[in-house]
């Protein structure tokens, strides 16, 4: 899988209170800009169980990226998805 480190986590949909689900600007603009076919890759789990960590070190192969707290508070509410686009080669190599 490759990547640009520079790349960051930006919200996708956002709770906004008494309002409900809200599709983001930024995110919007974002997906304007991919030409190619996408794959969605989700993790989804209780609060505090791990998976912008597992996202970080499993998927971007770095410490940082998708923001992990210390404490019971979340740091990712809502759905996220990162501002470029990663690459993977096929087993058949294309």
């Amino acid at each position: 899988m490759s990547q640009t480190q520079e790349g960051r986590a930006i919200p996708l949909i956002q709770e906004i209170k008494g309002s409900g689900l809200t599709f983001t600007e930024e995110a919007e603009e974002f997906l304007a800009t991919v030409e190619a076919p996408i794959a969605v890759i989700s993790v989804a789990g209780l609060y505090r169980t791990g998976k912008s960590f597992l996202l970080n070190r499993i998927l971007l192969g770095q410490a940082q990226g998708f923001r992990v707290g210390s404490s019971v508070n979340a740091c990712t509410k809502g759905i996220w998805v990162w501002n470029q686009v990663l690459t993977a080669e096929r087993p058949d190599g294309t």
